[in-house]
């Protein structure tokens, strides 16, 4: 604790400091909450915004501007965006703020087109990616790491992160000549139920020693009670978030209001749309209350972020989960039923809200934008079977340990991980296997599947009769996004715990894994087809483009196959799973080379697949009633 309040105050010092400096600075170029009269101030004027959610790391670099401008052109002046921490330092030390990670391109593009940014550095945010944002390598640190509070080895690297993102971030804070205008502090923390007010002000004292007076520190909790008066911080101007209401803006601001009662009125999350999991039902959200609650917003003043305008996408395997009664994946769309669609077309959704934000700022002229981009109806592409999983030249081959051991403990992050060892247990009938496993478990006997474990789903299952002593056992574990909201507690993978049959414990294992990095695609694309696959395998084919033609969007459609990822080119599109909702994964036209470039498309199947293995290249994305809800 000591070492705690020593930071405290040393960052206390150096704000001092920080401000001092700072006043002449930003003398001309200022943004501040105006409390007495319940507004912003922005050069001294009174001012309100409309904005819209869209985070950088979830769009390819080259549509950046394309987004940004249809923000615009709904009648937005503010674009608000959460810092992915693991999309900037995947691993420790390496960080990363070029190419797709260029966050100061992104603001630049956003100040180019006179668009204020609200920026929401975390380190926490949710935003249903794997582990809220946190980097994986954090559980290798300290598996028991109490993430979001003042444990030191947690506030040890939080701090080394943002000193970098920070300072990165510094000249584009408003009063130093950039364009952003507030700058939120944790989030929703009055939803978490570990409640370290230690932690909420060490964070904000780190925060305003590189902010300053340059931008507005907030923060953003749920509209009741105990949220926003967990998430208050003192010194910190409070927002709340909700959805579509008929309630009047009055009782859904009235319990912000007896803990701040002046000052400006913010939604800092005005749900547009909603999150959709495998295996539940595509969320599908209605425009007309949503168009009703923006003119209450805009009638009364209230400054709003739509949350989210354009989703994106989770590509690769920076999706995360969510819990009810079971653990629940996030696809990897993020299309979240959003004015802009994952592809970046304009929704009747977006034309309603356009309208009415237009009308209520008395805007008569829309800008010109356009609706609906072209995409690519490539038609079907034949696989070929190139390896079985458990044959193929790729993968990381661990020591072997007597006991389990997590993914993290292995230094792998995303992926799967085979656990495998000799069965020296003489049958019953039946055989039980019981194990732990996250998140999800393909059990197989001399590599013949024998059925599927899953976590909070099921965590036994009878073996076969054909069961013998000697033979050998393999679980398959796949990790399918580490939890990004509540705890954030039993986030690591693998096999967790020791597995047994019939009680007995199995010792001795056999580790392999299976991160499907660069490399491990750079060796499949020279491997040569072959006849005949047993599952889990990998499949390869190839289509070009026409002469003279330039890339579109396309749709790659996986239906009839069972589980997997799938890669076009070097790039990993993310997941896919036959129990739906999601059939379809979206390409990016920048994802494909032109003619006379082969592009290749890379299946990594765990069950079954297409009967002619093939996939289809479509013009629209597909979402389906899910056959299976967990």
């Amino acid at each position: 604790m000591s070492a705690f309040l020593s930071l405290t105050v040393l960052l206390s010092l150096q704000l001092y400091s920080f401000i001092s400096a700072q006043t002449v600075i930003t003398k001309t170029r200022s943004f501040e909450v105006d409390y007495d009269n319940n507004r912003f101030l922005k050069d001294g004027l009174p001012f309100s915004y409309v904005s819209g959610e869209m985070h950088y790391f979830r769009i390819p670099k080259v549509y950046w501007r394309d987004r940004l401008e249809k923000l615009k052109a709904i009648g937005c002046d503010t674009v608000c965006t959460y810092v992915e921490w693991s999309h900037h330092e995947p691993s420790p030390g390496n960080y990363l703020f070029t190419g797709e990670q260029d966050i100061s391109e992104y603001l630049n593009i956003a100040q180019e087109l006179g668009l204020n940014v609200i920026l929401r550095p975390g380190p926490y945010i949710c935003a249903e990616r794997d582990f809220g944002g946190y980097p994986a390598w954090l559980l290798t640190k300290n598996p028991k790491m109490k993430l979001r509070t003042s444990d030191p080895t947690h506030t040890f690297f939080v701090a080394k992160w943002l000193k970098v993102l920070m300072e990165k971030i510094q000249p584009h804070l408003y009063g130093n000549g950039g364009n952003i205008i507030m700058v939120q502090v944790e989030n929703e923390y009055g939803s978490y139920p570990v409640n370290d007010a230690n932690y909420l002000i060490w964070l904000r004292d780190l925060l305003r020693s590189y902010v300053g007076v340059a931008a507005v520190l907030f923060t953003t909790d749920g509209p009741s009670a105990s949220m926003v008066s967990r998430g208050r911080i003192p010194g910190v101007f409070s927002t709340i978030d909700f959805g579509p209401t008929s309630n009047s803006m009055d009782n859904m601001f009235r319990e912000l209001r007896k803990i701040q009662p002046n000052g400006p009125l913010v939604n800092s999350e005005f749900y547009v749309g909603w999150i959709s999991y495998w295996g539940r039902p595509l969320s599908q959200t209605d425009t007309v209350p949503i168009v009703n609650t923006i003119k209450s917003l805009m009638k009364n003043n209230v400054s709003f972020s739509m949350y989210m305008l354009h989703g994106g996408t989770n590509f690769g395997f920076t999706a995360g989960s969510g819990s009810d009664s079971h653990y629940i994946a996030d696809i990897t769309s993020y299309d979240y039923d959003s004015p802009i669609s994952e592809a970046g077309d304009l929704t009747p959704k977006y034309e309603a809200i356009r309208d009415i934000i237009l009308k209520m700022r008395n805007i008569s002229t829309p800008l010109t934008i356009e609706k609906v981009k072209k995409k690519g109806n490539y038609g079907k592409v034949e696989l070929k079977p190139i390896c079985s999983l458990f044959s193929c030249p790729i993968g990381i081959e661990y020591p072997s340990s007597e006991y389990p051991v997590t993914f993290e403990a292995l230094g792998q992050r995303y992926g799967f991980v085979s656990y495998s060892t000799p069965l020296e247990i003489d049958p019953q009938d039946p055989s039980v296997l019981q194990v732990n496993v996250r998140d999800r478990a393909i059990i197989y006997l001399d590599d013949v599947e024998a059925g599927t474990l899953q976590y909070t789903v099921i965590n036994e299952l009878p073996l076969p009769p054909r069961f013998k002593k000697g033979q050998h056992l393999r679980l398959l574990i796949e990790n399918m996004g580490r939890r990004n909201y509540d705890m954030l507690s039993d986030c690591t993978k693998g096999l967790v715990d020791n597995a047994t049959v019939d009680g007995s414990i199995l010792k001795n294992w056999q580790i392999k894994g299976y991160p499907f990095n660069a490399e491990d695609i750079a060796v499949i694309d020279g491997l040569e087809p072959t006849e005949n696959v047993s599952f889990p395998a990998i499949f390869r084919g190839q289509f070009t483009l026409k002469k003279n033609e330039e890339p579109l969007d396309t749709f790659v459609s996986m239906k009839n196959w069972g589980k997997g990822i799938v890669f076009v080119n070097e790039y990993n599109l993310g997941r896919y799973w036959q129990i739906g909702p999601q059939v379809t994964l979206y390409v990016p036209a920048c994802y494909l080379r032109k003619y006379p470039a082969n592009n290749t498309v890379t299946v990594v199947e765990l069950h079954y697949s297409n009967p002619d293995a093939s996939v289809t290249l479509i013009d629209k994305p597909i979402f389906s009633k899910p056959k299976k809800l967990l």
